[in-house]
């Protein structure tokens, strides 16, 4: 015999498979999702009764989890902040500081940004073997930035060549 009953949102009756009591199904009329209850004289399922000790212990573990998550978020948060190069003292800073100053050049060569590029090379040449050797780098192949992959190495090396003897 099917289950009847109402739709909880459009009223309409609906009827129901004795295999689905206790379960969702869509309305036939308005495709909402409703439970359906189970059948009359069959009793609801009974619960296994609630271990009070394992429930503490398995919310300690949430916590503990939880509290660990806080703790990694917190420490990635903290993570210092590098000064810009402008506030580092000179002997502080490493050619690898200063890649970003080559590539900034180079991009701006082959954006046509002729009067910008120049800018870059004047702050390389303020930190004299370091900024020559931050050129070399390039030159040489042993730092490689994806960049730059869309300047033909040709051209690329011509602006590295070109950088180079602005800072001689």
């Amino acid at each position: 015999m099917p289950i009847k009953f109402h739709c909880e949102y459009c009223g309409n009756l609906v009827e129901a498979p004795d295999d689905a009591g206790g379960k969702r199904g869509k309305c036939p009329h308005c495709q909402r999702s409703n439970f359906i209850p189970a059948p009359e004289g069959q009793e609801p399922l009974e619960l296994a009764p609630l271990n009070e000790e394992d429930e503490r212990r398995r919310q300690r573990e949430v916590e503990r989890a939880m509290a660990a998550d806080r703790e990694l978020l917190a420490e990635t948060q903290r993570e210092e902040v590098s000064p810009r190069l402008s506030q580092k003292d000179p002997e502080e800073v490493s050619a690898v500081d200063l890649h970003h100053m080559v590539v900034n050049y180079c991009l701006d060569m082959v954006a046509g940004q002729l009067q910008r590029a120049p800018e870059h090379a004047e702050q390389l040449s303020q930190y004299g073997d370091k900024g020559r050797q931050a050129v070399l780098d390039f030159i040489s192949g042993k730092v490689l930035e994806p960049a730059l992959d869309r300047i033909p190495l040709r051209v690329l090396q011509g602006y590295l060549k070109e950088l180079q003897k602005l800072l001689s």
